[in-house]
C-alpha cells in the first residue's frame, strides 16, 4: 500500500504541474462534487417535457408576427426545426399554432408557457448550485419567473435571428461559401446565447470575462451536437423508424436533449473552476491545497439558508 500511495502522489504532483491535465481534472472533480450527472438528468427530464408546449407557443407567436410574410415565416420555422434534428415530419405537423382570438389566445399562450417554466426554474437552481450561491440569496418565486421570461425571450430572439441570417446567407447564391457562413453565424449566435443564459440563470454578479470560455465551448458543442444529430437522423433513425416507429424518434430526441444539457453543465463548470480558481486539485485526499480548500468552502457556502446576521442572532439561544 505504501508503494501505491507513493505512486499516486507522484502522479498527483505531475498532473498539478501541467495545466492541460490539472484543469480538466478539476472540472471533472467539481462535476462529481456538484452532482453534475443528477443536475443534468433533472434538467433533461423537465426540458423534454417542456419541449412540445414551448414549441407550440413559439410557433403561435411566429404566425402572429409574420403572418403577412409567409416566406420569412417559413425560414424562421426551418431554422427552429434545424436546431431540433430529431423532430420528424410527424411532430412538425402536430406543432400547429394555437387558435382563438383576443383573451382566449392570450390565456392559451400563458398556459402553454407555464408548462415550460419548470425547466427554466430547475436550470436556475442548477446554475446557482454550481456557482455556490447561498440559498438565502437565491431569487424567490416571482423573481425566478421574471428570469425565466427573460430566458424565453433570449431563446426566441436567437431562433428568429438564426432564421433571418440563414435566409439572408442563402439568398446570396453562394452554395459552398453560404453553407460555411451559415455555420459560422450559427456558432456566433450560440456563443451569444450561452453568455446570456449564464448571466440570466445565475443569481450573482458575473463578468463577461468569467463566462467567455464556457460560452465558446457551449456554442461550439451545441453546433456540433446538432450536426451529429442531423446525421444520426439520416443514417440511423430513418432506418429504425421502419421497425420501431415514432418510438425511435422519441428516444433519439431525449438522448439529444440530455447531451445538450450535459454540455451546458460542463461548460458552466469550466467557468466556475476558472473564476473561483479551483485548480489544480488533489488527485487523492492527501496533500490538499488551497484550491481544494476553496472548493470545500464553495460547497458549504451554497447550503447556507440563513444570513450571517441571522446566524449571529442565534448565538446563545438554548437548544
Amino acid at each position: 500500500m505504501r508503494g501505491l500511495d507513493d505512486l499516486l502522489d507522484r502522479v498527483d504532483a505531475f498532473q498539478r504541474r501541467h495545466p492541460v491535465l490539472a484543469f480538466p481534472h478539476a472540472v471533472v472533480k467539481r462535476y462529481g462534487e456538484d452532482h453534475g450527472g443528477w443536475l443534468g438528468a433533472l434538467i433533461a427530464y423537465y426540458g423534454f417535457l417542456a419541449l412540445l408546449p414551448l414549441l407550440l407557443a413559439f410557433v403561435t407567436v411566429v404566425y402572429l408576427l409574420f403572418d403577412e410574410t409567409p416566406e420569412l415565416m417559413e425560414e424562421i420555422l426551418d431554422a427552429l426545426w434545424a436546431r431540433l434534428p430529431f423532430v420528424g415530419a410527424e411532430l412538425e405537423q402536430q406543432v400547429q399554432p394555437l387558435d382563438g382570438s383576443g383573451w382566449v389566445l392570450a390565456v392559451s399562450l400563458l398556459v402553454t408557457l407555464w408548462a415550460g417554466v419548470g425547466v427554466v426554474r430547475v436550470t436556475q437552481d442548477a446554475a446557482n448550485t454550481m456557482w455556490g450561491v447561498p440559498r438565502f440569496r437565491r431569487p424567490g418565486f416571482f423573481p425566478k419567473l421574471a428570469r425565466g421570461a427573460a430566458v424565453f425571450g433570449v431563446l426566441a430572439l436567437t431562433v428568429l435571428a438564426t432564421g433571418l441570417l440563414t435566409g439572408l446567407t442563402l439568398a446570396l447564391g453562394l452554395p459552398a461559401a453560404g453553407g460555411l457562413l451559415a455555420g459560422v453565424v450559427t456558432i456566433v449566435l450560440n456563443i451569444g446565447l450561452a453568455l446570456a443564459l449564464f448571466r440570466l440563470l445565475t443569481a450573482r454578479s458575473l463578468s463577461w470575462r468569467d463566462l467567455r470560455v464556457g460560452a465558446v465551448l457551449l456554442g461550439v458543442a451545441t453546433y456540433l451536437l446538432t450536426l451529429l444529430g442531423g446525421l444520426y437522423v439520416q443514417r440511423v433513425i430513418g432506418r429504425a423508424s421502419a421497425l420501431y416507429g415514432s418510438f425511435a424518434t422519441v428516444i433519439g430526441l431525449f438522448a439529444w436533449v440530455s447531451l445538450q444539457v450535459q454540455a451546458f453543465v460542463f461548460a458552466n463548470l469550466v467557468n466556475v473552476v476558472r473564476a473561483e480558481r479551483l485548480w489544480p486539485r488533489s488527485l487523492t485526499r492527501r496533500n490538499l491545497g488551497e484550491p481544494d480548500e476553496r472548493a470545500a468552502r464553495l460547497t458549504m457556502q451554497r447550503e447556507a439558508f440563513l444570513t450571517p446576521e441571522e446566524l449571529a442572532s442565534l448565538d446563545g439561544v438554548a437548544p
